[in-house]
C-alpha cells in the first residue's frame, strides 16, 4: 500500500482488486469475468492486514474502518466478530498510536474488560498509558463499573494539565456523590477557566438546584471573573431562572495572592 492517507473505499478497492488476482490466478483464466464483491472475503482479508506492522499504517486503519462498518451488519459479521474483537485487543497495544486509540474507542463501547484494565493502569502508570490521561478518562466514562469516578477524583487533585482536569469534571458528571467536588470547582478562582466550565455543565446536570445555588454566589462574588458571571448568568437563564445579582460591568481588581496557581 502507498504512504499517506488511504481512504476506506481505496482500500476496499485494493483488496477486491487482489481477491481478483488471486481468483484469476488459481483458476488460470487469463479472460475472467468480473468477480463479485464476497463480503466475507474482504472481512477476513482486512483482519490479516489490520495486524500486519509490515504494511503501512494508514492501510492499517483503512482496514479497521471496513471491519468497524461491518461489525455493524450482525448476521452476516456474527461468524468473525470473536476474532474482531480479540485483534482489536491485539491491536490495543499496537506501536501505531492512532490504531490503540481506534481499537480501544470500540472496546470501551462494548464495556471490555480488556480495555477496562489497560486504561485503568495506564492512568495510575504513566509508563503503561496506551493513549492520553483525557482520552482513556472518556474512554472509561462509558463503563458503568464506576471506576473511572475515583480515578476522576484522584486526577483532580494530582494532575495540573487543563484537559486531564476538564476531562475528570466531566466524568465526574456521572457521579452523584461527586456533587459538592463539582461546586467547589465551579467556584474555584484558581482553576482554569474551562475547567470551572466543565464543572457547571456538570452540576447543572447532577443536581439544577445545588447549580443555581453555586451560580448565584458567583455572580455576587465581587472578586470572581466577568467572563465566568456571564457564563454562569446565562446557564441560569436557559434554565429558566432569573438570577437576583446580575453580572457586573467589567471591573479592575488587585490579582489574589497565590490564585495564578492554575488561572488560565
Amino acid at each position: 500500500m502507498r504512504s499517506g492517507t488511504v481512504s476506506v473505499k481505496e482500500y476496499r478497492q485494493q483488496i477486491e482488486a487482489q481477491l481478483q488476482t488471486r481468483r484469476v490466478s488459481a483458476a488460470a483464466e487469463a479472460t475472467a469475468a468480473p468477480v463479485d464483491s464476497d463480503p466475507l472475503a474482504i472481512w477476513n482479508q482486512a483482519l490479516e492486514h489490520v495486524v500486519d506492522s509490515t504494511l503501512d499504517p494508514a492501510g492499517r486503519r483503512g482496514a479497521l474502518q471496513i471491519l468497524q462498518a461491518a461489525s455493524f451488519l450482525a448476521p452476516q459479521f456474527a461468524s468473525l466478530h470473536a476474532e474482531y474483537l480479540d485483534t482489536l485487543r491485539r491491536l490495543a497495544t499496537d506501536a501505531d498510536s492512532e490504531l490503540r486509540r481506534m481499537a480501544l474507542d470500540v472496546l470501551s463501547n462494548q464495556k471490555d474488560d480488556f480495555a477496562r484494565q489497560k486504561l485503568t493502569k495506564g492512568l495510575s502508570s504513566p509508563e503503561d498509558a496506551l493513549v492520553a490521561p483525557a482520552v482513556a478518562l472518556g474512554f472509561l466514562a462509558r463503563d458503568d463499573h464506576g471506576s473511572a469516578h475515583d480515578i476522576a477524583r484522584d486526577l483532580l487533585k494530582q494532575s495540573t494539565d487543563q484537559h486531564v482536569r476538564e476531562q475528570a469534571v466531566r466524568v465526574l458528571g456521572a457521579a452523584p456523590a461527586a456533587k459538592s467536588l463539582l461546586d467547589a470547582v465551579m467556584k474555584d478562582k484558581t482553576e482554569f477557566r474551562q475547567v470551572r466550565r466543565a464543572s457547571a455543565v456538570a452540576l447543572r446536570a447532577l443536581d439544577p438546584q445545588m447549580f443555581a445555588k453555586c451560580a448565584q454566589d458567583i455572580l455576587e462574588d465581587e472578586s470572581d471573573f466577568e467572563d465566568i458571571k456571564a457564563t454562569v448568568a446565562g446557564a441560569l437563564q436557559r434554565a429558566n431562572v432569573t438570577p437576583a445579582t446580575p453580572p457586573s460591568a467589567p471591573t479592575k481588581r488587585p490579582a489574589k495572592k497565590g490564585a495564578s496557581r492554575r488561572r488560565r
